[in-house]
This record gives C-alpha cells, structure tokens and sequence, in this order.
C-alpha cells in the first residue's frame, strides 16, 4: 500500500505552527467583519478602529449610521454571497509591531470569490487595542 498523503488544499491538515495559533484572535476579527458584512449586521462596525471607520466610511461612525448599508448596496449579490462563505486562514506580520495584514488574495472562498473594492479592501491591518484587536486599515 502506498503511503497516505494529505490532498492540497485539505483545511483539516491546515498547519497551525506558533505564529499562525497567535494570530487566530485577529483573523477571527476579520472573518466576523467580512461575515457581518454580508449580513448587514452593524455590530459588524464595531470591529472597526475609529481612524479606520473615518477612512472607510466617511466619518468617526459613519459605518453604523448608515455606511454599512450604502456599502453593502454598492456590493453585487454574488459578492454578497461569497461573503457568507469566506475564511481568513492566514495573515502576514506587520507592516507594525504586534499587527498582522491580510491580503484579499489570502482570504479563501467556499465558491466564487467576491471582487475587491469599496469595503472589501486590498488589504486588511488588524490591531490588538487594549485586549481587543480590531481592523485598523
């Protein structure tokens, strides 16, 4: 019998090594805000740093108060959908101490994945802020 190989791509044999168990809170951050996103649920805003909230949605708050929903409006339904489907397996340190990027190209889609733009940023800075980590760019 030959050996037992794992099929790629197989996310139950994920390696899950030191620095990808570390940054699991902050990717988990993410993965909330996409999900709450497809949702429209605004508790997804609170995900968000105040300087990120200001930049992506217009002004300090702008997300709950009715940011979110202009955002999700501009979203196709396809992407909507992928959205409800979408992982954050993995990240990359930096660009500052104790912060982690996602690329949007890191993110991994159940089918088709949704196009990036608006809300669905080139690239996710998560932040730990007190004992939260919360997206900060």
């Amino acid at each position: 019998m030959p050996p037992l190989t794992p099929e790629p791509g197989d996310s139950r044999l994920a390696d899950m090594t030191a620095p990808a168990k570390d940054s699991l809170p902050a990717r988990l951050v993410l993965y909330r805000y996409l999900r709450g996103v497809a949702a429209g649920n605004v508790k997804a805003c609170g995900l968000l740093a105040p300087d990120y909230d200001r930049t992506a949605f217009g002004r300090a708050g702008g997300c709950r108060a009715g940011g979110l929903a202009a955002a999700r409006a501009k979203l196709r339904p396809a992407d909507l959908a992928a959205l409800r489907g979408v992982t954050v397996p993995t990240c990359d340190d930096g660009p500052g101490d104790g912060e982690y990027t996602v690329a949007f190209g890191d993110l991994k889609w159940k089918g088709d994945p949704a196009r990036p733009g608006g809300v669905l940023a080139a690239n996710f800075t998560l932040r730990k802020t007190g004992a939260r980590w919360l997206i900060a760019g």
